[in-house]
């Protein structure tokens, strides 16, 4: 497999990237904040003069709906600027390549944990949070079909 892709830069993309990186800490923060809020219900059921129980019935819902939106602002602020611009993404048998202007950064496929497909990318797994991100939308059917096939051949 040899590819070389031009990568525009892609707001959204970074958002949904972020999200997806973050979900496994938001889903146990999201159990914690509705168990929160249970609780509080109880409390109030129990003992209606309780403040403390209608706070933790509010802190709870703020958790379970408030929490990604936040965030993803911060992870979206943290982005440094030298990779808020396109990238040059370079895929042979051996090596995944991204070049933006003034980073670079390589890995080699045997440090590969997984790949996760989604409708509009594959994130190449190289840890529980560290992803490269394949977009599919800037490939031809060909290349589509091809990394496909590679990382099938990887599993």
């Amino acid at each position: 497999m040899q590819m070389s892709l031009e990568v525009p830069h892609d707001v959204q993309r970074m958002r949904r990237t972020i999200r997806f990186l973050s979900r496994p800490y938001l889903r146990l923060t999201r159990v914690l904040g509705g168990v929160l809020a249970v609780l509080g219900v109880v409390l109030i059921v129990l003992d209606p003069s309780l403040a403390f129980a209608y706070a933790a019935v509010v802190g709870g819902v703020a958790v379970v709906f408030a929490i990604e939106p936040i965030m993803v602002a911060m992870g979206m602020r943290s982005q440094a600027a030298a990779i808020q611009h396109g990238y040059h993404l370079t895929l042979n048998d051996e090596w995944m390549h991204i070049a933006y202007p003034l980073v670079e950064s390589r890995c080699r496929w045997a440090g590969l944990d997984h790949v996760v497909e989604t409708p509009e990318v594959w994130y190449v797994m190289f840890g529980k949070v560290q992803a490269m991100v394949v977009p599919k939308d800037v490939m031809t059917p060909q290349q589509r079909a091809e990394f496909e096939a590679f990382v099938a051949a990887r599993r």
